[in-house]
């Protein structure tokens, strides 16, 4: 599976690529200067929902049609949010899930889907302005999914 981490913002890509190991094979693109022509778009329901289908859900990944002609790739991944728990009328995150960061769950169970769904001869951009993650000055963002590809790669 080839993986691309897209931003129009080269100070973002600059620490990604610094956080994320060189042994991932991961390539970091500049998309004011081109363009990546991904199989799958992986990007959050907020902008994904309205315009492809789909319904938050905390379980797992969903992935959508794009037959919109848009420009976008033919297939969009939305990721999960985390599970919760409902007590007394109030949610929390559940338990066993409150040590995982939310990037490290979106970008795990979204790359499952993907290899679940069309294998691993498929190009999938992570979209990092889709994706609530293009922050030039957070590192634990870039940490988390580093590790999170670490271990979709070794499964």
């Amino acid at each position: 599976m080839k993986i691309y981490v897209t931003s129009l913002q080269q100070s973002t890509l600059d620490r990604w690529s610094r956080l994320l190991p060189e042994s991932m094979a991961i390539e970091f693109v500049n998309e004011s200067s081109c363009s990546v022509r991904a199989d799958v778009l992986v990007m959050s329901g907020v902008w994904a929902f309205d315009r492809y289908g789909g319904r938050p859900n905390r379980e797992t990944a969903q992935v959508l049609s794009n037959s919109r002609g848009d420009g976008l790739p033919e297939w969009i991944v939305v990721p999960p949010f985390r599970p919760i728990v409902e007590r007394d009328g109030e949610f929390f995150i559940r338990e066993d899930f409150e040590q995982i960061s939310p990037a490290y769950y979106a970008v795990l169970q979204s790359l499952r889907a993907v290899r679940d769904e069309f294998g691993d001869s498929v190009s999938v951009a992570l979209d990092l302005p889709m994706l609530g993650m293009d922050d030039p000055h957070d590192e634990s963002t870039p940490v988390s999914v580093a590790r999170a590809i670490e271990v979709f790669l070794n499964e």
